[in-house]
């Protein structure tokens, strides 16, 4: 059966029956399975656009941080650059672990943001995925950049681990 969209289905369930109420076992059941669908694709949208938007942020803060470059920045100044993006909500942190009383637990915010910065850690150790600093050529394409998505292909990007050599990455486009 072809998946067709939950208006579509409404639209020729109420043209065949004259309306959504008093349907048969039949429409009841493709009323549904659209209606799971549509909420199953709403869902996928969402997170996905979620880990767009934070990918795009930190491409965003190395370009912030490559502006004055002359020349492709060496590994450690990259992994200097990943220790600061890693780092930055340390201040957000410390604050939440000074305002919870003792014995209390965290909020959910509070979590959230160490689940948030550990899954980066781990991420460091396994290959930071990022844009390809070492590349002057890429660091001009990234100030080129204007914040959409669909610019970003001209950047190449790479993983960078936190002990060995950095990995290219063959696809442009992992967000």
């Amino acid at each position: 059966m072809p998946k067709i969209a939950l208006a579509k289905v409404a639209k020729k369930i109420r043209k065949k029956r004259g309306g959504l109420d008093n349907l048969g076992d039949r429409e009841v059941k493709r009323y549904n399975r659209a209606s799971l669908r549509d909420d199953k694709l709403k869902k996928q949208l969402k997170v996905r656009n979620e880990k767009r938007e934070s990918d795009m942020i930190r491409t965003g803060f190395f370009k912030v941080a490559t502006k004055d470059a002359e020349k492709g920045l060496e590994l450690e100044e990259i992994r200097d650059l990943i220790d600061k993006w890693v780092d930055r909500n340390k201040p957000e942190l410390e604050r939440f672990e000074s305002e919870r009383r003792p014995g209390r637990p965290r909020i959910p915010k509070h979590q959230e943001l160490i689940n948030a910065v550990e899954a980066e850690k781990n991420e460091y150790v396994t290959g930071f995925y990022m844009p390809d600093l070492q590349d002057f050529d890429n660091i001009i394409s990234l100030q080129r950049w204007d914040g959409n998505l669909g610019s970003l292909a001209q950047v190449k990007f790479t993983r960078v681990p936190k002990d060995d050599p950095p990995v290219p990455v063959a696809d442009k486009m992992e967000m």
